[in-house]
């Protein structure tokens, strides 16, 4: 259980590395000049919106995998180690494809204009796009009873308010530079194979799946 729940935090926090994420709340902090204060809500609601989406989506497949699998959570819990190698393996891979002409500091998803109105309104669209690498996750911590599944969804929301509002803080007062292509064109391979080593990290220590 404990290993599932810190995938999901490693997911959520490595996924919201990417600049597509906390580049917009920089650059609206930026041009309305705003302090920590206001940079810090600017970044808590566009982590909010990207946490709403996917917890929401998270709940439904674990409704779904209730009503379709659950006479069989129990092999779902034994074989968590399998599934999660699997998916974290394929998603890796995808991940690299996808982004494999991709090159330099190009950057992904939408910049807002300076002079956007309501910033707070569009940070919080900016989330609303699921975090798909994390949904896997969440159906694997369903074989494990409902308080594996909230660890999950609470580790998974940790992990993105921490980088979108860590990453947006320590850029905006330019403490730290992220603007670098790893995290850009390849977070998600990055995350797909953390998966990964959690699958075997429940392999060779099936124990982790409880918490003592």
């Amino acid at each position: 259980m404990t290993a599932i729940a810190f995938s999901a935090f490693f997911v959520g926090f490595i996924h919201s590395l990417s600049p597509g994420h906390w580049l917009p709340v920089v650059l609206v902090v930026k041009a309305r000049r705003w302090g920590m204060g206001h940079a810090a809500i600017a970044a808590l609601t566009a982590a909010s919106g990207h946490i709403l989406v996917s917890v929401s989506l998270g709940v439904l497949a674990a409704i779904l995998g209730n009503e379709l699998f659950g006479d069989h959570l129990e092999v779902i819990e034994e074989n968590a180690g399998w599934i999660l190698i699997s998916f974290g393996v394929i998603y890796a891979v995808y991940s690299k494809f996808k982004h494999q002409d991709c090159h330099g500091h190009e950057h992904h998803g939408p910049k807002p204009p300076p002079k956007a109105k309501g910033p707070y309104l569009f940070l919080f669209s900016l989330g609303l796009a699921p975090c798909f690498a994390v949904l896997p996750i969440f159906a694997t911590a369903v074989g494990f009873g409902n308080t594996s599944l909230v660890m999950s969804m609470a580790a998974f929301s940790i992990g993105v308010v921490a980088a979108l509002m860590g990453g947006s803080l320590l850029v905006s007062r330019k403490l730290v530079k992220l603007d670098h292509p790893l995290f850009e064109h390849h977070g998600d391979t990055l995350a797909g194979a953390g998966v990964a080593l959690m699958g075997v990290f429940l392999l060779v220590f099936p124990h982790a799946h409880h918490v003592h």
